[in-house]
């Protein structure tokens, strides 16, 4: 038996041992991030339960900006830059060096209410902290990848309340297709339990808040369910496509600047700030926002729905493109969501957790490439019965399908989401 996967090994329980004192570490190091941005949110931003458009308070223009000033200087002074957290996994190291300044960047983003989300920087927190210490004690290559592996599985179980999510994320990225490779699994799986536990009873023994963020009716599972989950997955593909689209187009906008990235992020902060005048569902990563949009959808109307999601995108390329630095996996799920209400109300025969369970995990399954993880974390989000999760796992595989498939090319979907 091969040294990698050998449990009679001592080379082996030292690989173990690293990754899950890396797992815990690691996940320490993610609810502390996790709970400064709350802090920070809390402190800073307005209530998000306001959908009304030209509502938003005027003085976001002035924190977004000046959100915009520091994150430029940190551009400017620092090695801070925007971290690809799956060809990290791929890679199985990072360079600890631009990680703290890149955090704070991200950390100033995420406060200032700018449309991303905390799993890019929890990613990358992670996967330098196991590269960090690998470097220091002087790992192999093979020990280095597997703690790298077990510090973003700690990291990520807890975030997302789902250690199996976790391991899904493992084996939807790039690795040998080998027996061998359980041995890395098995490893970062139980750093996973050790991540998720960690944030379960430093929350009060309660899960994170992507549990059960909507409360949808209970519905039983029909034949054609499925046909209309494909259909669903087929709708969400355009919403890709148009997320492109304005990363391409603000991309090229935003080249000048570049070498520039005080103004770029400043200007970048006061354009974000307007929109969230406009449309105040562009502020924060939308998780909150999701509920109140899903309890008012029939005031909101259809074409309004349609708005804020596209809004949502614009919000979401924008920050990506003006130097801020997040996620774009929980604004997806928000503009999911808003598509998901949007059928739901052209279409009121359908169940609710079928109409909206597949949209939210089918928009970002599109883009993302971990469509089996995000329909776990779809169950998570809507609470659904799991003998009806079916068509949500349809759904987002069909998107992943028709987009990476037909659409994109290798290089640009590594463009795409690079900012994953």
């Amino acid at each position: 038996m091969s040294e990698d996967f050998n449990l009679r090994s001592r080379a082996y329980w030292k690989k173990m041992g690293y990754g899950l004192v890396l797992g815990l570490l690691s996940a320490i190091g993610a609810f502390i991030f996790i709970a400064l941005m709350n802090l920070g949110q809390s402190m800073v931003l307005p209530p998000l339960t306001n959908w009304t458009p030209f509502t938003g308070p005027w003085w976001m223009v002035g924190v977004m900006t000046l959100a915009g000033l520091l994150v430029g200087i940190i551009h400017r002074y620092t090695s801070a830059r925007e971290i690809d957290v799956f060809e990290v996994a791929d890679k199985g190291y990072l360079d600890p060096k631009p990680v703290p300044s890149s955090l704070l960047a991200s950390l100033i983003s995420l406060i200032g209410g700018f449309s991303l989300g905390p799993e890019v920087p929890s990613g990358f927190l992670a996967a330098g902290l196991g590269s960090w210490i690998s470097k220091w004690r002087n790992l192999d290559t093979e020990t280095t990848r597997t703690t790298v592996l077990s510090s973003v599985s700690g990291a990520y179980a807890g975030l997302f309340s789902n250690a199996f999510a976790a391991i899904l994320i493992l084996l939807e990225t790039k690795h040998k297709q080998s027996v061998v490779y359980y041995g890395t699994l098995l490893i970062a799986g139980l750093a996973a339990v050790i991540g998720f536990s960690l944030f379960y009873a430093l929350n009060g023994f309660n899960y994170a808040s992507l549990l059960g963020i909507l409360k949808l009716p209970v519905y039983d599972l029909r034949l054609w369910h499925l046909l209309v989950s494909v259909a669903l997955g087929i709708i969400a593909v355009p919403a890709a496509l148009i997320f492109v689209i304005f990363n391409r187009a603000l991309s090229r906008l935003v080249e000048p600047l570049n070498s520039k990235p005080i103004i770029r992020s400043t200007l970048g902060g006061f354009l974000l700030g307007l929109l969230a005048v406009a449309l105040p569902t562009t502020i924060g990563l939308g998780t909150t926002s999701m509920s109140v949009v899903y309890h008012q959808a029939a005031a909101i109307g259809v074409i309004l729905l349609v708005v804020i999601a596209l809004a949502k995108l614009l919000a979401l390329s924008g920050a990506l493109n003006f130097g801020f630095i997040g996620g774009p996996i929980f604004p997806l799920l928000f503009v999911g969501s808003c598509l998901g209400d949007a059928i739901n109300l052209i279409f009121p025969q359908l169940p609710p957790g079928l109409a909206l369970g597949c949209m939210i995990v089918a928009v970002p399954a599109a883009m993302v490439p971990i469509p089996i993880a995000l329909a776990l974390i779809g169950l998570i989000i809507i609470g659904v019965n799991p003998i009806d999760a079916l068509p949500i796992l349809v759904s987002a595989l069909v998107a992943f399908a028709i987009t990476h498939g037909l659409f994109m090319s290798g290089n640009q979907e590594k463009e795409s989401v690079k900012k994953v």
